[in-house]
């Protein structure tokens, strides 16, 4: 018989376990009804699966806004006015009339006025810029489409240098139809046809019924079979550069002029070249030598004298013999305090505090030592009370000098010498500070953290800070000298060879506070570094910098040679040398040129006065 097909869902049932053969022939197979046919279901559902990898399609979203002009609203009133129905008069018969005049007169009293303004002044002065352009105001309506973002590229994180690893793909583009094992019901009847005979099994156990057409599984196919990754480190961007640049200059247009006021470029100080002495067989020199007591310049008689000052103190000194009792009356203290003498040697002037003296009495003999010093030893202990500061706010080095030698009558100046000078720098809140310190000990101090010295004045209440080396030692031949000394004015020479470390590179840092610099020698690989200097009040690259070049032209092979010439008056070249002044020398063997360490001054009784000054020689 046939096998109807439902028209509905149909169902297969099967048992839960796999069909067991039996040892005996089976019966015919019947679909009347009356036999049942078991199907073992099967082992399990096989579902496979396939998906495809792309790339994502990048997309970018976009806004806009349309506005429209918006819709005008009027805003005008329309108001109409007519003319009012005139009255007329009732029948009462009551007449109005002319209304009662309130002022007939009016009178009008003109006086002289005062006068506001005698002259008018055609004094034009500058106006207040303004903006002669007509300003669009925006709103902000239309908005940004694209907003920009800034990415600051730092150094990456540390990543593997080499990483490898292996990728399989498969046969992307294959050509493959899936046919589905769902059973699917034909449109017309279905027969079964066995053949009229008994179904023989096999004798190998279990048999199972699967209904549905099924492809076996293709293999995968690779397409590549190894892909290869590696990561390096990325190229690194910054670098530490020390370029040779010195202090910038404001670059200055002659050939436009103008009197404006406002700021004007600063004028440039060249410093002059210095007077070549006069070359003689022989000198006549007529020294002159007086000492007054001040304030009365009363005379005061000193069979000898030395005066001498180094290029690491802040205040000349002052060393005298004086004969008789009644001489060293003028010069003791009194109730006002020490004494001050004034010291004139072909007119060069220093003045001088008395501080102590001492005697040696013999029988028909009797002498006194005074020993004195310039008076920027008021700034110093003990003249000068100790005092201690600590800053909260931002303050200048030069401000921070200032301040200390406020109502002392003493000033300080920052000459340039050749192509260096005293910087200014600006040390944080908190970093300048200090305990029991007089003004001087404060001003040395912020002096010697730029790398430069203190030069005091011979007869002014003032200091001079300047750079211990003017110039670098590499560069004196061609630096600008302040006193050229000739061979035939040396009156001796002595020299004691004292060889340094040649560093070429140092380390200049703040503590607290501040920036870190390596100064390093233009031209050197920096292979010889110098100890590093670690300070409070080194806070500013500037600084720093001026510190390390200071501190790397104090090395290498170097002599202190003295020499001892006459001291010419304030007209005669070369006249007095100072310390902190570049000398050149110009010896019989050639010239050569130094830095002025010490300077001494010595004057006896009989009009000798022999000027003694240690230079620093470098080769």
């Amino acid at each position: 018989m046939s096998y109807e097909v439902p028209t509905d869902s149909a169902e297969f049932r099967w048992t839960g376990a796999p069909y067991a053969v039996s040892s005996s022939a089976i019966a015919d197979f019947s679909f009347d009804g009356k036999g049942l046919i078991y199907f073992a279901p099967p082992p399990g559902l096989v579902r496979p699966y396939e998906s495809q990898w792309q790339g994502a399609v990048s997309r970018q979203q976009g806004f806009s806004a349309i506005y429209a002009s918006s819709r005008p609203v009027s805003t005008t009133r329309q108001q109409t006015s007519q003319q009012a129905k005139p009255l007329e008069a009732t029948p009462f018969g009551v007449f109005w009339g002319a209304v009662a005049k309130k002022e007939v007169e009016v009178g009008f009293s003109h006086g002289q006025s005062q006068k506001k303004e005698v002259s008018t002044g055609g004094r034009w002065q500058q106006p207040e810029p303004k903006e002669s352009g007509k300003q669009s105001a925006w709103d902000k309506s239309i908005q940004a489409q694209d907003q920009g973002q800034a990415s600051p590229w730092n150094h990456p994180t540390e990543r593997d240098s080499n990483v490898s690893e292996g990728m399989q793909s498969v046969d992307l583009y294959g050509s493959r139809k899936w046919k589905s094992p769902a059973y699917i019901h034909p449109l017309q009847p279905l027969n079964f046809t066995f053949q009229d005979r008994e179904y023989q099994p096999q004798a190998n156990g279990s048999v199972f019924f699967q209904i549905g057409a099924f492809d076996e599984e293709p293999a995968a196919v690779p397409i590549d079979s190894q892909r290869r990754f590696i990561f390096q480190s990325n190229r690194a961007e910054d670098q530490p550069v020390i370029l040779p640049w010195g202090i910038g200059q404001k670059a200055k247009d002659e050939s436009v002029t103008g009197n404006y006021g406002g700021e004007t470029d600063p004028n440039i100080i060249v410093k002059p070249e210095p007077e070549q002495p006069a070359i003689r067989e022989s000198y006549l020199l007529m020294n002159i030598i007086t000492t007054v007591v001040l304030p009365a310049r009363t005379p005061l008689e000193l069979p000898s004298m030395e005066i001498s000052l180094d290029i690491d103190s802040f205040s000349w000194s002052f060393t005298g013999e004086l004969w008789g009792a009644s001489n060293i009356a003028l010069v003791e203290p009194d109730e006002n305090g020490p004494k001050q003498i004034e010291v004139d040697i072909n007119g060069w002037k220093w003045i001088f505090i008395i501080e102590r003296y001492s005697t040696n009495r013999r029988f028909g003999d009797e002498r006194y030592t005074l020993y004195g010093s310039s008076r920027t030893q008021l700034l110093a202990s003990p003249y000068a009370p100790q005092r201690s500061k600590s800053n909260s706010a931002n303050l200048n080095a030069k401000q921070a000098i200032t301040e200390e030698l406020t109502n002392t009558g003493f000033t300080a100046t920052y000459p340039n010498l050749n192509d260096y000078s005293t910087p200014d720098w600006i040390m944080p809140g908190g970093s300048f500070s200090y305990q029991n310190q007089t003004a001087m000990q404060v001003v040395a101090k912020i002096t010697t953290t730029a790398g430069s010295v203190i030069i005091p004045s011979r007869d002014n209440d003032q200091v001079s800070i300047q750079p211990r080396y003017p110039a670098s030692p590499w560069h004196w031949n061609t630096a600008t000298m302040d006193k050229i000394v000739p061979a035939s004015m040396v009156i001796s020479l002595s020299a004691n060879w004292r060889p340094e470390q040649a560093y070429n590179a140092v380390y200049v840092s703040g503590t607290n506070a501040g920036v870190a610099v390596n100064v390093k020698r233009t031209g050197s690989s920096g292979n010889n570094p110098a100890p590093d200097i670690l300070e409070d009040w080194l806070t500013e690259t500037q600084v720093n910098t001026e510190r390390g070049r200071n501190e790397l032209a104090k090395g290498g092979n170097q002599s202190i040679t003295t020499i001892e010439l006459p001291l010419t008056d304030t007209n005669t070249a070369p006249g007095l040398i100072e310390p902190g002044m570049l000398v050149e020398v110009q010896d019989i063997t050639g010239n050569w040129q130094a830095l002025c360490l010490a300077t001494s001054i010595s004057a006896s009784g009989v009009g000798t006065v022999i000027q003694s000054v240690d230079l620093e020689r470098h080769y």
